[in-house]
């Protein structure tokens, strides 16, 4: 008889032995969830941050070139056009002056004094005709362009007239002739020639203002500013998620935005300290300058008519009065400016300006005892301490600061021109690296889910 053999009793695993791993259908579900989304979610950064990059090439372009245009206007259009308004200005005064001065030397008028008052009239005009064609249809420059050319002849014309009735020896119809010549500069011409003038300022201003613009600037710098940070987090995610410390193409991408950020906060620094520097210590210069200059040709106009006409015209010497103070309080704001560069040439004029009220406080004295031929004598005398000498010391140390203004206008602004030119194409070509290199860190991620 055969036996069964009994089986083998079941006995316990051994004690710290594992247990045998069941599958759980919850990891499954993750693990295709994972290989599923995780790429999507790359892509979604990857393009985010490369759109974010070329965003920022953009603002960063579109400031700099808003900024670069600005500064270009104001050096090659709008300074240019204050200096033919301020030109058209000081010869229009000048050419006053000099027909009084030349009607005071007496009949026979210096070829020297003569030559210079039809230089003053043929730049004025030449003048007017340039600021004319630049200002195309402009109807704020063009109505004063055409209110100064209307009347430039018919002043020239009284001037003609009064020239000939001092030779025929009617003295006393030649000083109404020129005080009406005179009259009409300041009622019409000269307002029409300092309209023009403060009209191309106020656009110089503009432009100005337009170079140092930040709005745009701001953005620009806080879109460097969010790109370099979601660069760093990316990184940092990135590294712990798939356990890699260095992504090499996110850290070129990162170190191309760091070095787009400093070329960036350089170039706009610099270039907005030049626009500002070339508005401190040019334009601003210029405009002082220019009106003293205008002012001190009126002064000596009022002082010559006013022995023309015998004083007839009781109001030469309040409208000297009036002019005398306007040039201090532009001499005297000009030496408290901080930004001024010109403080010597501001203290030679106003040492010029103090030395002709003294010789105009003479004349005045003298006519006013009746030494009416020693009142004339300094009034038109060519000596060391007379009218003519003194103002022309004047007039010349006006000229040449509104020279050396202009200059140094200029240098400024072509410096900033040039401070910001570069970084136009250099934030479209950085940011278009930077977002290639972008692609290029998120592409072997990627890849490993394929």
């Amino acid at each position: 008889m055969i036996v069964a053999e009994p089986l083998p009793a079941l006995r316990d695993p051994p004690q710290g032995t594992p247990a045998p791993a069941r599958p759980r259908h919850g990891s499954h579900t993750r693990a295709r969830t994972r290989t599923r989304v995780t790429p999507s979610r790359l892509w979604a950064m990857a393009l985010g941050l490369a759109v974010l990059a070329l965003i920022v090439g953009l603002v960063t372009a579109l400031a700099a070139d808003n900024r670069h245009t600005a500064t270009s206007a104001a050096l090659q259009t709008a300074e240019p056009l204050v200096v033919e308004a301020q030109a058209i200005d000081t010869n229009l005064s000048d050419a006053d002056t000099t027909a009084a001065d030349s009607f005071l030397q007496g009949e026979i008028q210096p070829a020297a004094l003569r030559s210079r008052y039809m230089t003053d009239l043929a730049r004025a005009s030449a003048s007017l005709a340039g600021a004319s064609q630049a200002a195309g249809g402009d109807p704020a420059v063009t109505s004063t362009i055409r209110t100064a050319a209307i009347n430039l002849p018919i002043y020239a014309g009284l001037v003609q007239t009064a020239t000939f009735n001092e030779r025929q020896g009617d003295y006393p119809l030649a000083a109404a002739y020129i005080g009406e010549a005179n009259n009409l500069m300041r009622a019409e011409i000269l307002p029409a020639a300092t309209r023009l003038y403060d009209v191309e300022n106020r656009l110089l201003a503009s432009d100005e203002n337009n170079a140092v613009s930040a709005p745009l600037l701001v953005v620009a710098a806080l879109l460097i500013v969010v790109l370099l940070v979601l660069l760093i987090v990316a990184q940092a995610w990135m590294s712990r998620h798939f356990r890699r410390t260095l992504n090499v193409c996110l850290a070129v991408a990162t170190f191309v935005v760091v070095v787009l950020g400093i070329w960036f906060t350089v170039a706009a620094v610099t270039q907005g300290s030049d626009a500002d520097a070339a508005s401190a210590n040019g334009s601003g210069p210029v405009v002082i300058f220019t009106q003293a200059r205008i002012g001190a040709l009126q002064m000596r106009a009022d002082d010559e008519l006013t022995l023309l006409t015998r004083d007839s015209v009781h109001s030469y010497q309040p409208d000297f009065d009036m002019t005398a103070g306007r040039i201090s309080r532009l001499l005297g704001s000009a030496s408290n400016s901080a930004g001024l560069v010109e403080e010597g040439r501001i203290m030679s004029a106003q040492n010029a300006f103090v030395a002709y009220e003294r010789v105009h406080s003479q004349i005045r004295n003298d006519d006013s005892a009746g030494n009416f031929k020693e009142a004339v004598d300094l009034a038109s005398g060519n000596g060391p301490n007379q009218l003519p000498v003194l103002s022309s010391n004047l007039d010349g140390i006006l000229a040449d600061g509104i020279e050396s203004a202009q200059q140094t206008f200029d240098q400024g602004m072509s410096g900033a021109s040039g401070d910001i030119a570069a970084l136009i194409w250099a934030s479209a070509v950085l940011s278009i690296a930077i977002a290639a290199f972008v692609l290029l860190g998120f592409r072997p991620r990627i890849a490993e889910y394929r």
